[in-house]
């Protein structure tokens, strides 16, 4: 229990930090924008407990999962083991959870299980090469974020297309220099514009939205204007040649049993 409370206050800290609120701001509208274009029936929501991030999204049922304790968490679990059933979801929500979590791809062939087919998932994470990584690597940075591992949008991608994933969109964000100072980051503002043009260089944090992609099953159905039966097999209307050679053997037999009764 007191784990759980330790981690929970190191989250409320991560939150509390002016470079923790700032990349909250850069990532938020991202979520709100993606999932207003996702429809279902099932949101799944995974870490961030202080952010709605399904606020938007048009599907009816929601679930708030959280690693560790948090007031307004529906479920408590780890994210290896999701409670949900197969191809029960169709919308997934995942900021900064490999960064955290023990086995990243299990969590990520996990979110394929529950994942309906051509399901959405979304998923940021700290680039390693950039300031905002090396600064994730040491410090009250990262003692607040929980950040076990950082991995590379390249390495994310190679593990989404084993799965079966297809990332359908990517990009970068958090392009300012990673200092704890809410005045210089608002000063940042020009190194956010200009980072729009850089390709994801200078980006601190990536985003992939994902699709589950299966193969494509026809479903064979009867065709109920074509007879089912073999065409070499069905009677028609014409007779054939060998229908006609037996009809005309049936009828002289007939004929010679005709005589044969005359006659006696």
């Amino acid at each position: 229990m007191q784990s759980s409370q330790s981690a929970t206050l190191n989250t409320t800290a991560f939150e509390a930090m002016a470079l923790g609120s700032y990349i909250a701001q850069r990532e938020i509208p991202l979520y709100a924008q993606t999932v207003a274009d996702v429809f279902g029936f099932h949101a799944l929501q995974i870490g961030w407990p202080t952010h709605d991030l399904l606020e938007q999204c048009r599907i009816p049922y929601k679930h708030s999962l959280q690693l560790t304790a948090a007031p307004n968490a529906s479920l408590l679990c780890e994210s290896e083991f999701l409670p949900f059933a197969e191809q029960s979801v169709d919308l997934v929500c995942m900021p900064h959870v490999l960064e955290q979590c023990a086995d990243p791809q299990q969590t990520l062939r996990e979110v394929f299980r529950v994942l309906v087919p051509e399901g959405t998932l979304i998923l940021t994470g700290i680039t390693p090469l950039s300031g905002l990584g090396l600064r994730a690597r040491v410090g009250q940075f990262k003692q607040a974020g929980r950040f076990q591992r950082l991995f590379t949008a390249w390495r994310i991608r190679d593990w989404l297309n084993v799965l079966g994933f297809e990332v359908v969109h990517s990009g970068s964000l958090v392009h300012a220099l990673p200092v704890n100072d809410p005045l210089w980051l608002a000063r940042q503002s020009c190194l956010e514009r200009w980072g729009r043009h850089t390709c994801g260089m200078t980006g601190g944090v990536y985003f992939l939205i994902a699709k589950k992609r299966v193969l494509n099953v026809r479903l064979l159905k009867p065709e109920w204007k074509k007879s089912p039966l073999n065409h070499a097999l069905q009677v028609r209307k014409g007779q054939s040649s060998i229908q006609k050679q037996a009809q005309k053997q049936l009828e002289c037999a007939d004929v010679d049993t005709t005589m044969d009764r005359n006659v006696r």
